[in-house]
């Protein structure tokens, strides 16, 4: 039923201290967090936070402990966050019954696809009776079962502190935090047996399991044929049970790694290139966040008939190994790698450890398993030196010789949403039919209730909140040194990286052919895929893990922040390793730029082509606002237009048709003609980017001056007569866009965008709050309260010059871009924002602002962007000098009476508009238009 996932919701929605509706999302905007959340799993429950200032710790601590222990969880919230019956007009009993809920339509949402299903089925047949069985955010079709004394009850047993841990991760003093924690909380229990709660060990299959499910079909595939899915699982350690179960998960984690992991991978030789499959199956690779840990492995877009071979490999591999072991110097490689992770500073450590110590601590286990890496590491290479065959004795024990082992077969069924849809509508019939006349009534008076509690001002003063003194003045500078190395101008960043070196060299991409643009981003996502003329591609992709922390690159499309028709479009090659490693990583960056196979590794190129085809394929459904916003914006500007042509729709029916025709050659063709365009002298170096320790730069600046030294010379332009990149965005013309994309999905994303101003205009700033006070003013309560989707809201992007809403997992279609459009319309109304409203809306800037920045990224915006600190300073001068009347007036200006860009990705089986009407465009999943 979701009980623990539904508990998660209401309690954030008021509790005894401060019984405010909604808490938890007023605290977003009167603090300036890094992080707020809450997630829940199969065997826990977890509210984690973060924040930079203490004030705000303090506030937040208290808000969060009062929501976890003493929570309202009244039955109109268990309405609004779990589910509820409500007439499709709520005042009217004739109009038909619907169920609503925010859970349950983003459980709708988070099941919308095949790997979802796919993946559920596979815990499930995993984990037969244990609480891993079931699935922890709830099952669309069970949590309508779920009653408001059920969840009540949920938390008066498992909420109390004798079941909880509590983590914290900072500078501040720990025992401040823990008698703090006392006074507000704890010290009003008493201590509780909670043993009944402690989850049970799995029972374990004495001999191998095959299960066959259903799954939905992907979005959009190109060959119907194989939509198969396989996965040949086992269960595998205990890890509170089990002696030196730490050294055994780790060592299971570096050999899942090296089975799996690049194209040297063991599995990916023997799976992946003789195309049994498109790619692995969901759920692939080991599985340590649970109290027993899992390893899965398998293909998706499987031929029926190839099933029982795939399977059949997958022992096969697995018996060689136990055989053979893997060579030392590929364990050598993933240990570097570990240790390359461990030295990467990250602005989320302090989350992280705290998100994984949790896996084994609410068990009873060792609580600081996950900051041990190097530990284990060590007893590992121990333990390989003491133990020759190591690797084949762990492969025989845990897999070949383990009876708890299944093989789980997903059919796709083309109408599996479609069927759900119906069977809910038939269970929804049946309750409707049962329905008294007092039933009724009830259901009709806690609608209205639910809407007169959601339109109710919620008076949040007896919340904590920060005020705008706490944001500092001055924008966060570091100091940055230009100069220049290799005839390219250099900017060189001397920060703390803790022993690695960075780099990045921007390659001008505005000359390259624009009939290239399909193949730009699979140029930079494959260049470290293909190998070189003096490195195969599974050598190339071992001296990259043995050597560096990855080489790569990005396309960067960045809009001028005086002129968004103005952009720069340019290839970012970038690496990282180990400072003792900085000439080697520059010796591989030179032989991928000078030697990349694209020609002569076409074999690669179909096997990288179709898994990258099937994944985009099944992202239509589950990443459905990310298409939305980009066809909502390519209308407006040469850079969005530009986006999406390498990423959006266009790039997924295009990748289709490639693996349709088997037409790598033309593939292998327009990718080397890139790589003769980037690296051959036509793609001028526009800058460089060192970041490094200061006892670093030296060799650093020696590496990339022979890196670019060994690059032609640059000549520039492109073929004779062609039209450029260039050419193409510079006679771009802003227009509309309204476009339906059906997809099999239960839930819709909905996006609108419309043109504003760039970043330096006066204006910017006032867009840029706006979005913030909009979206926590109005639409929050429009979107997901009353119209119960997942979430929505909007924003500012000055440095696009656009204005964007949007909504996420939505039962609702067209009414969402009325609301978009109310939305507007109410902002520009005098006395819709209060002080309060803008004092939020500043907190909530600024926390975004201010985020905390890895050393590695200082500098970052400055050299992709080009914001300066000038630039900067002067756009929060901005913001600072704010008013509700500025953001009023942005909203008038910009907002009312302007039509949007819209885009709408949802439900094929309820368009609710029609092609050709009303200036519609409805495409399927192929981009062809629905008649």
């Amino acid at each position: 039923t979701g009980v623990a996932h539904i508990l998660e919701h209401t309690a954030l929605c008021g509790s005894d201290k401060y019984p405010t509706r909604d808490p938890f999302f007023a605290m977003l905007k009167r603090s300036l967090s890094t992080f707020m959340n809450a997630m829940t799993g199969a065997d826990y429950t977890m509210y984690p936070f973060a924040t930079q200032n203490q004030e705000d710790f303090y506030n937040l601590l208290g808000v969060y402990l009062d929501a976890s222990f003493f929570p309202k969880l009244s039955r109109g919230d268990f309405l609004q966050e779990g589910h509820r019956l409500e007439f499709n007009k709520a005042d009217d009993p004739d109009s038909g019954l619907a169920i609503k809920g925010v859970v349950f339509n983003e459980m709708k949402g988070a099941m919308g696809s095949q790997a979802a299903r796919y993946s559920r089925e596979l815990s499930a047949a995993l984990f037969p009776k244990s609480t891993f069985h079931h699935n922890s955010g709830g099952d669309p079709v069970a949590i309508p079962t779920l009653t408001h004394e059920q969840l009540q009850e949920f938390h008066r047993t498992h909420y109390h502190p004798s079941n909880a841990r509590f983590f914290t991760y900072g500078d501040m003093p720990l025992e401040p935090i823990l008698k703090r924690a006392q006074e507000l909380a704890l010290s009003k229990f008493e201590r509780l047996d909670v043993s009944a709660l402690d989850v049970t060990d799995e029972v374990r299959y004495s001999e191998p399991q095959r299960v066959e499910v259903t799954v939905p079909s992907d979005a959009l595939v190109a060959d119907k044929e194989k939509q198969s899915v396989v996965s040949v699982a086992w269960l595998q350690i205990n890890q509170i049970t089990e002696e030196d179960s730490g050294l055994e998960s780790f060592a299971l984690g570096v050999a899942s790694d090296l089975l799996l992991s690049g194209n040297q991978a063991v599995f990916y030789d023997s799976l992946i290139e003789p195309g049994l499959g498109s790619g692995f199956s969901p759920g692939t690779g080991y599985g340590g966040s649970r109290r027993e840990t899992s390893f899965s492995v398998g293909l998706k877009g499987v031929k029926e008939d190839d099933v029982d071979e795939v399977e059949r490999t997958v022992m096969s591999t697995l018996e060689k190994v136990a055989e053979e072991g893997f060579p030392r110097e590929r364990v050598s490689a993933t240990l570097h790698q570990l240790e390359l992770s461990a030295a990467r500073v990250s602005t989320q450590f302090g989350l992280g450890a705290a998100f994984g110590c949790m896996t084994t601590w609410v068990h009873g286990g060792d609580a600081l398993r996950p900051l041990r890496t190097a530990e284990f590491a060590a007893a590992l290479e121990k333990a390989l030196d003491a133990d020759p065959e190591y690797w084949q004795k762990l492969i025989k024990r845990r897999f070949l010789d383990n009876p708890h082992r299944v093989t789980i077969v997903g059919k796709a069924d083309s109408e599996y949403d479609a069927k759900l849809e119906a069977a809910e509508a038939e269970r929804v019939a049946a309750m409707e039919s049962a329905l008294s006349e007092d039933e009724k009534k009830v259901i009709v008076a806690e609608a209205a209730e639910l809407k007169a509690a959601q339109e109710t001002p919620s008076d949040v003063s007896c919340l904590p909140t920060l005020t705008t003194d706490a944001i500092p003045r001055l924008a966060q500078t570091y100091v940055t040194q230009h100069g220049e190395c290799g005839g390219a101008p250099l900017q060189l960043d001397v920060q703390p990286t803790n022993g690695l070196t960075f780099v990045n060299v921007l390659f001008d991409l505005s000359g390259l052919p624009d009939r290239l643009v399909p193949y730009v981003d699979l140029f930079a996502g494959w260049l470290d895929e293909v190998g070189t003329q003096t490195l195969g591609p599974a050598e190339l992709s071992e001296a990259i893990k043995l050597s560096t922390g990855g080489i790569g690159a990005d396309v960067n499309v960045v809009s001028s922040t005086q002129d968004p028709d103005s952009c720069e479009v340019a290839l970012s090659f970038s690496a990282h390793a180990l400072n003792r490693n900085v000439p080697r990583m520059f010796e591989l960056m030179a032989d991928i730029a000078s030697s990349s196979r694209w020609v002569e590794e076409q074999d690669r190129l179909r096997t990288l082509t179709t898994s990258l085809a099937a994944g985009a394929g099944a992202s239509l459904s589950s990443q459905g606002l990310t298409y939305a916003s980009m066809i909502a914006k390519a209308a407006l500007s040469p850079s969005a237009t530009l986006d999406e042509r390498m990423d959006g729709l266009p790039q997924v029916t295009e990748l289709q048709r490639i693996v349709r025709e088997d037409a790598i050659e033309e593939v292998a063709d327009r990718l080397a003609e890139v790589a003769a365009f980037v690296f051959g002298g036509k793609a001028p170096v526009l800058r460089s980017r060192i970041s490094a320790e200061e006892d670093a730069v030296d060799s650093a600046k020696d590496g990339l001056a022979s890196f670019l030294g060994s690059l032609p010379a640059a000549a520039g332009g492109s073929a004779d007569g062609e039209r450029t990149v260039a050419e193409a965005m510079s006679s771009f013309e802003a227009s509309k866009a309204k476009t339906f994309l059906a997809v099999p999905t239960q839930t819709n994303y909905a996006a609108a965008s419309v043109r504003t101003v760039p970043y330096t205009h006066e204006d910017s700033p006032a867009l840029y709050l706006l979005g913030q006070a909009l979206s926590t003013c109005y639409l929050h309560r429009e979107i997901r309260e009353k119209g119960g989707a997942y979430g929505g809201g909007c924003s500012a992007a000055p440095l696009s010059a656009s204005f964007s809403f949007s909504s996420y997992r939505d039962p609702n279609q067209l009414k969402t871009l009325e609301t978009f459009k109310a939305a507007g319309e109410w902002a520009a109304l005098k006395g819709s924002f209060s002080d309060e409203d803008m004092q939020e809306a500043h907190l909530r800037a600024f926390k975004a602002l201010d985020a905390p920045t890895a050393p590695q990224g200082r500098g970052n915006s400055l050299f992709l962007s080009k914001l300066d600190n000038e630039s900067r300073q002067h756009f929060r001068d901005g913001l600072l000098a704010c008013t509700k009347e500025s953001m009023r007036a942005a909203a008038e200006k910009y907002l009312v009476g302007t039509e949007h860009s819209v885009a709408m990705v949802g439900n094929a089986a309820a368009v609710p508009v029609a092609h050709g009407v009303d200036g519609w465009t409805v495409l399927d999943t192929n981009g062809e238009a629905i008649q």
